[in-house]
């Protein structure tokens, strides 16, 4: 028995694509995106300098990223890595805090700051592009296929949709759709 590919990508026309509500709805998830990303600009040197003392501050952005990380490398990519993108990002920050506290005395290192404020700055940058692009290009389903789409329509080529697995889009889309006249 072939065992389904977990990723469940469909051939390109197989979803719709969403009306002026979707991709509302995906501009302003963007421009939350952008604005999370121009708060880690604004302050990159507070969060490298202590990234342990910001912490607190950043948690949201943080759970955000651990929780939605899979997602964008995999959809985004369009390979299963499973839930490896978290587990990789979450070791590769503890394992330089670890080696941060044994060669420095503290966890609270720019070494530790510059990894993680790189990981979020990645993280916010390829979401909010992917969901600005979505929104432009009207792409269907998970915005995370904007840029492969944008990719094949500039190269003559076709590329492969994903359901969203965000349920509250997922829900916009099928509302609106049952809505269009016709």
């Amino acid at each position: 028995m072939k065992q389904s590919d977990p990723l469940q990508l469909v051939k390109q026309g197989s979803l719709e694509r969403p009306g002026p509500i979707g991709r509302l709805t995906r501009l302003a998830l963007g421009l939350l995106c952008a604005y999370a990303l121009y708060q880690l600009i604004l302050y990159r040197v507070i969060i490298i300098s202590k990234p342990v003392s910001v912490l607190p501050s950043l948690t949201i952005m943080v759970v955000a990223a651990i929780l939605i990380i899979n997602y964008v490398v995999n959809i985004g990519f369009g390979k299963n890595f499973g839930r490896w993108p978290s587990y990789i990002s979450i070791a590769l920050v503890l394992s330089l805090a670890a080696v941060s506290w044994l060669v420095f005395g503290t966890a609270d290192h720019p070494v530790v700051g510059l990894a993680f404020w790189s990981w979020l700055v990645y993280f916010y940058s390829h979401l909010g592009v992917s969901f600005m692009l979505s929104a432009i290009i009207a792409t269907p389903g998970c915005e995370m296929r904007s840029i492969p789409e944008l990719l094949g329509r500039l190269f003559g080529r076709t590329a492969q949709e994903h359901h969203c697995p965000a349920s509250f889009i997922t829900k916009i889309d099928a509302w609106e759709s049952k809505a269009r006249p016709g």
